[in-house]
């Protein structure tokens, strides 16, 4: 009965310790650009939480991902990155408080000697920060949500 109970409790553990918490969301970018930058120089690979976004946003990704039925759906690259291939120098990451339940994260870099920003837009959501949405002001300019609503 022991081992069942030490089995469950690690169970229990380890499914609480899979969902991200965002405490801080301009911390949180930095950490998946970090870990993007790390995977680079190690020639590994990273994938940003898909667990991070507002019910609207996830709706929408989900969505997008049933219709794909295994192939490529409407985001044909990483929104991270605004590229499929990456290589990430001069990374400088700010905050815009927008109020307090919302925050704008601004990442500027370079990927691949080409000048990315990128703005995440996160909410407060029941005492949990999530993203909302994501804008690309390089060119082309792009938002996430209207990505994600092409029609396959």
């Amino acid at each position: 009965a022991s081992i069942a109970l030490a089995a469950i409790s690690f169970f229990s553990a380890s499914l609480l310790s899979a969902a991200t918490r965002i405490d801080d969301p301009k911390t949180f970018v930095s950490e998946v650009y970090r870990r993007l930058i790390a995977s680079q120089s190690t020639h590994s690979s990273y994938t940003a939480p898909e667990d991070i976004y507002t019910p609207r946003l996830e709706k929408l990704v989900r969505e997008d991902k049933r219709k794909a039925k295994g192939e490529v759906g409407c985001l044909d690259f990483d929104f991270w990155l605004n590229a499929q291939d990456w290589t990430i120098t001069h990374l400088t990451v700010v905050t815009s408080d927008e109020g307090p339940d919302r925050k704008t994260v601004i990442a500027k870099f370079r990927n691949i000697n080409e000048p990315q920003e990128i703005h995440f837009d996160f909410r407060k959501n029941a005492g949990r920060w999530q993203l909302d949405d994501v804008h690309s002001l390089s060119a082309p300019p792009w938002t996430l949500s209207e990505i994600l609503k092409c029609s396959p």
